[in-house]
């Protein structure tokens, strides 16, 4: 039915929030043993740097960049950011790559449509997405990517899309794409005529399927639910 997919990473090959815990728990606890701060304060001071950084950098993959959250996390705790920041950024990625596991569902859609050209569709910096598709090995069936840092816009946006059909060099009609986020994943793909896959955990009634199917899109627990 599809000659090709554009496919999200992140919460959808492999559970974002399990390695992003440990990540972040390795950075408090850097924090508390190095200056003997309250991991409460600590977490409270960590997520304003974010929003700092969110509201400066909005929809840009600099938004996500875990060195300034902690360059700007040491600023607003007056501890110096020249000496720590770097480690703190290593020390997150390092933790997170380690817990980083290909989920089951991916590896049943890999098995089945991975002889597919598939294009990894997917926000955040170039370097540390390349990071990910190696540790997760996506080398063996993915033939190109499209970070939200290269494209200069994060999803929804059209462009994001578009580059990856031209690195495909597939039309619309010949591609769905496969991903989590509603707002992101499936309404991007919507623009431009994508039908898609959207992984989900609602609950959804009847009427609720047959909707989103009139409009191109198809809600599935699993990836391994996935076929055509």
């Amino acid at each position: 039915m599809f000659k090709g997919i554009l496919l999200d990473i992140d919460n959808t090959l492999y559970q974002y929030e399990p390695c992003h815990q440990l990540a972040q728990q390795a950075q408090f606890d850097y924090f508390s043993h190095t200056f003997s701060l309250d991991p409460a304060y600590i977490e409270q001071v960590y997520n304003q740097a974010k929003a700092l950084v969110k509201s400066r950098l909005p929809a840009s993959a600099s938004s996500h960049n875990r060195l300034l959250y902690a360059q700007i996390t040491c600023e607003l705790l007056e501890i110096d950011a020249l000496k720590h920041s770097l480690s703190l950024y290593n020390l997150y990625w390092d933790t997170f790559l380690k817990a980083l596991t290909l989920s089951t569902g991916a590896e049943q859609l890999f098995s089945r449509y991975g002889h597919l050209p598939i294009c990894l569709l997917t926000d955040l910096t170039a370097d540390i997405q390349h990071k990910k598709v190696a540790r997760l090995e996506l080398m063996r069936w993915a033939d190109c990517i499209v970070t939200s840092e290269e494209a200069g816009c994060e999803k929804p946006h059209p462009y994001m899309f578009e580059l990856g059909l031209r690195k495909l060099n597939l039309s619309s009609e010949e591609v769905c794409m496969v991903g989590d986020n509603y707002n992101k994943d499936i309404l991007g793909a919507q623009y431009l005529g994508i039908k898609s896959y959207w992984l989900t955990q609602q609950e959804h009634t009847e009427d609720e399927i047959t909707q989103l199917r009139s409009q191109g899109v198809i809600p599935i627990a699993c990836l391994g639910d996935i076929q055509w």
